[in-house]
C-alpha cells in the first residue's frame, strides 16, 4: 500500500518531526515565519536545533553538584544554546555540538536555567542542564569535520522528477508504506547511507530515509575564486564559449581558441579599437571586455581597521571582492538576485553565521515561481535580515543572476568567506551571533 497524500515539508518539516539546522530562509519571496525577523538577532528559528539527548560522557558530573569550576563541560544534546549573558530571556550568541568538550571560564545562577550558567567562550553562556562536568582538558574541534573530498558540511540528494516517498522506518520501504513524499527537484541531507534487504536508503537528518535509487546526489560546482596581488585585476568569461585573441583584432586576421564559462584572468592593459575594448591578460591574450565578469576596487563605504575582514558585492559584474583594510585580498564570481529579487543595495554587517541550514519556498505567492525546498545550505552569513551570503550546491551558473535575493557562492568559495567573516566560529559550535564586542563583517552591496 502507498499512502503518500502528503507533502514533505508540509507533513514532515511543519510539524516538527524533521528538523534540520533550524534554519528555514527565503532568500526573499518565500513564507518566512515572522517571529525570526521580530527577533532579530536572535530568531528562533535559526538557533531553535534539535535537543535530543547525546550520550552521556563517559566520566563526569552534574554542573553545580561542585561549586568548583570544572576543567571542561560536555555537551548534553545534539545542540544546545548559548546566549550573551546568564540569562535565557537575553540575547542569544549562538549553538554549541553535542560530544564537544569545551572550555569553563564562569559558572553563575541566572534566569531560565534550573541549574548554573557557565560561559563556554566570550559571552557565550550555555545552561549547566546541557552540560556535563568533565576533569577532562577542553579539546573541542573547528568544525565541521569533512572527509577527504567532501566539500559542503553533508552530501545532499535531489528527488528526480516525480519525487519520491520518504520512509518512518526501513521497515516500512519493503511494504512501500509512505505517509510522505519529497517532491521533485527538493534536496535533503544524507546524514548516513544504510542497507536493507538489498537496498540503498539514506537517513535524512530527522531520522527518515529514502532510497538511493529515488533520489539523486548533488554535484556542487568545484569553481572557486582567486587571490588578488597587487590590486591587479581579475576577469571571468561567464558565457558558454568565449574567444581569446593571440593578438589586437585590429582589421586582420587573428587566431583565436575558445574557453568556457568561468575561465579566470589577470588583465594588465586595456585597448580601444574602435569603440570595443579588448583587455590584454598576463600571457599576452586578449579578450573582449564585454565577454568578462571583472572586479573594481573602491574604497570601503565606512571605517575599518587595517586588518577587519569586510566584504563587497558587485551585482553589475556578479562578482564578490574580500578587502582586509583597504587592500583586495581575494575575488569570485556569485550569483545574487534575478529580476523582483534583486539583492538590495547598501551597507550591512553580517548579524549570524552558521555551519548550514534549512532554506525554503514551499507555497511561492508568484504562481510564475516554482517551489524549492533545500537541506543543509553551507556556510550561511546573514547581513540583512533574511538576505545571506551562502553556499550553494545546487547549481554552478556563478557570475549569472540566479538566486531569490541571497548571494550564492560556489561551496569552495563560501567556506573560504565563511572562514574569514566575523565573528569568528569557535571550536565546537555550528552558529554564532555577533555582539557589540564581537562585531560582524561589513558588507556592502551595490
Amino acid at each position: 500500500m502507498r499512502g503518500h497524500a502528503h507533502r514533505y515539508v508540509r507533513s514532515v518539516i511543519r510539524s516538527g518531526a524533521h528538523r534540520c539546522g533550524g534554519l528555514v530562509d527565503r532568500c526573499r519571496g518565500s513564507h518566512y515565519p515572522p517571529s525570526i525577523l521580530a527577533m532579530r538577532p536572535a530568531p528562533a528559528l535559526l538557533l531553535a536545533f534539535p535537543l535530543a539527548t547525546a550520550a552521556a560522557a563517559s566520566a563526569g558530573s552534574e554542573i553545580g553538584a561542585s561549586p568548583f569550576l570544572p576543567a571542561s563541560v560536555l555537551v548534553r544534546p545534539e545542540r544546545a544554546l548559548a546566549y550573551r549573558g546568564p540569562d535565557a530571556h537575553g540575547s542569544r550568541r549562538g549553538t554549541v555540538v553535542g560530544g564537544q568538550r569545551l572550555p569553563a571560564y564562569r559558572m553563575a545562577p541566572g534566569p531560565g536555567c534550573s541549574s548554573v550558567w557557565v560561559e563556554v567562550y566570550a559571552e557565550g553562556w550555555v545552561c549547566g542542564t546541557d552540560l556535563v562536568a568533565s576533569p577532562l582538558a577542553p579539546d573541542a574541534v573547528a568544525l565541521p569535520e569533512l572527509p577527504a573530498g567532501q566539500i559542503t558540511p553533508y552530501p545532499c540528494a535531489f528527488a528526480g522528477e516525480e519525487g519520491a516517498p520518504i520512509f518512518a522506518r526501513l521497515s516500512d520501504a519493503a511494504i512501500e508504506y509512505s505517509e510522505r513524499w519529497l517532491e521533485g527537484g527538493f534536496a535533503i541531507a544524507v546524514r548516513r547511507k544504510v542497507f536493507y534487504q538489498g537496498q540503498r536508503f539514506y537517513r535524512t537528518a530527522g531520522g527518515l530515509y529514502v532510497r538511493a535509487s529515488d533520489v539523486f546526489l548533488a554535484r556542487p560546482s568545484m569553481f572557486h575564486g582567486e587571490e588578488v596581488r597587487d590590486r591587479e585585476r581579475l576577469g571571468w568569461t561567464f558565457r558558454p564559449s568565449t574567444r581569446v585573441y593571440d593578438d589586437l583584432p585590429d582589421g586582420g586576421r587573428v587566431s583565436f581558441s575558445s574557453v568556457p564559462r568561468q575561465t579566470a584572468f589577470r588583465l594588465t592593459a586595456e585597448h580601444d579599437l574602435d569603440g570595443v575594448i579588448y583587455l590584454q591578460t598576463t600571457g599576452g591574450k586578449y579578450v573582449r571586455a564585454s565577454d568578462l565578469r571583472r572586479t573594481t576596487y573602491l574604497d570601503p563605504p565606512a571605517p575599518v581597521g587595517p586588518h577587519d575582514v569586510w566584504f563587497d558585492v558587485d551585482t553589475s559584474q556578479q562578482v564578490l571582492v574580500v578587502y582586509r583594510g583597504e587592500e583586495p585580498i581575494f575575488a569570485t564570481l556569485v550569483s545574487s538576485g534575478r529580476r523582483q529579487h534583486a539583492t538590495p543595495h547598501g551597507t550591512y554587517r553580517v548579524w549570524a553565521k552558521l555551519i548550514s541550514g534549512r532554506m525554503a519556498n514551499e507555497e511561492p505567492e508568484d504562481p510564475d515561481e516554482k517551489p524549492y525546498y533545500l537541506e543543509d545550505v553551507p556556510w550561511v552569513m546573514y547581513f540583512n535580515d533574511d538576505i545571506a551570503l551562502h553556499g550553494a550546491y545546487w547549481h554552478g551558473a556563478f557570475g549569472q543572476v540566479r538566486s531569490h535575493g541571497c548571494v550564492n557562492l560556489a561551496p569552495l568559495d563560501a567556506r573560504w568567506v565563511f572562514d574569514r567573516a566575523q565573528p569568528a566560529l569557535p571550536r565546537g559550535w555550528w552558529s554564532i551571533l555577533p555582539s557589540p564586542d564581537d562585531p560582524g563583517s561589513l558588507v556592502r552591496v551595490r
